[in-house]
């Protein structure tokens, strides 16, 4: 999935919990329910086949080694994550420092298994930890990325993701 609508699933589900611990805790465990959805990310340009399913169905992961070797996945990152960022402070522009918190909370939250797990900077010292050891495994199981060849899907199931949580996120904002 792409960088914002984790961010704002998470952030969504920090505001309806109310509570920055129990926001975090539930964003990080959305992340791998929203990974398990068909769906588009750098990722689908490296894979070796059409990836019909995710391990949780039966299927294998396979990928090439090439991510973040070429301009264009920097380039998606980059304009994921201003995006982001510029809506997140769009929504909470005028709100007080509780709501900023469980805005930030929650969205850390859902970006958590990438962060540690898929950063190009760091993910191959991490997946040598004994704790990247054991949650490599369990990221991937969840993983459901489609080829590029299918990239309008994997766009159309996040625009949906997004758009429903801004939609569910307003009524806590405003």
């Amino acid at each position: 999935m792409l960088f914002i609508t984790h961010a704002i699933t998470g952030a969504t589900i920090g505001l309806a919990s109310g509570n920055p611990i129990l926001g975090f805790i539930l964003g990080f465990l959305s992340h791998h329910v929203l990974d398990a959805i068909p769906h588009f990310d750098q990722g689908s340009f490296y894979l070796s086949r059409d990836f019909r399913k995710p391990a949780w169905l039966g299927a294998e992961h396979h990928e090439n080694g090439k991510k973040f070797k070429v301009m264009r996945d920097w380039a998606i990152l980059l304009i994921d994550m201003a995006s982001t960022s510029l809506l997140s402070l769009a929504l909470l522009l005028g709100h007080p420092p509780s709501v900023w918190l469980l805005y930030i909370v929650g969205a850390t939250g859902g970006l958590m298994p990438d962060i540690l797990d898929a950063s190009p900077f760091w993910k191959h010292r991490f997946r040598a930890t004994k704790i990247g050891k054991f949650f490599h495994p369990i990221h991937l199981f969840f993983h459901w990325p489609l080829s590029s060849r299918f990239w309008h899907i994997g766009i159309a199931t996040q625009v949906l993701i997004v758009f429903g949580g801004l939609f569910l996120m307003l009524g806590y904002l405003f």
